[in-house]
């Protein structure tokens, strides 16, 4: 709120507690960054697998939701300079498909859990088996 006008912006910046974080930050700024951002990449990412699985969303209006929680990360306390950049990391590590259209880009979560990944081989070759019978008893 002190940043409203000039003034106030002028007065933050030469404040006790600005000066105070902006030292810490200036001591160990990479790890500080890195940290933020690896918060910053688990926040989204539980976001999107939360509240929307593998459905196919549009990028920004995920961040409106990771944004829309009062303590979030902000994206200019991480290395991306932009949700494109972030969007375009997650799908180089494969975390999320992307893809990026005329409305903007767009993330599908891509679940990696060892628990579901097991029944999903589980049923996978329960199917298999059903099928060699069912081709057994015909003969």
């Amino acid at each position: 709120k002190q940043c409203r006008d000039e003034n106030g912006f002028k007065c933050h910046l030469t404040s006790d507690s600005h000066l105070r974080q902006m030292g810490i930050f200036r001591d160990n700024a990479s790890s500080m960054m890195d940290e933020f951002s690896t918060e910053f990449e688990v926040e989204y990412l539980d976001t999107l697998k939360r509240r929307h699985g593998t459905s196919k969303m549009n990028a920004n209006n995920v961040y409106q939701e990771v944004i829309a929680n009062k303590h979030h990360i902000h994206m200019n306390a991480t290395k991306w300079t932009s949700l494109g950049d972030f969007v375009q990391y997650l799908g180089r590590s494969s975390k999320c498909v992307v893809e990026e259209t005329e409305r903007g880009w767009y993330v599908t979560y891509i679940d990696r859990d060892p628990e579901k990944l097991r029944r999903e081989e589980e049923y996978r070759k329960r199917l298999e088996r059903e099928k060699i019978n069912e081709e057994r008893e015909k003969k």
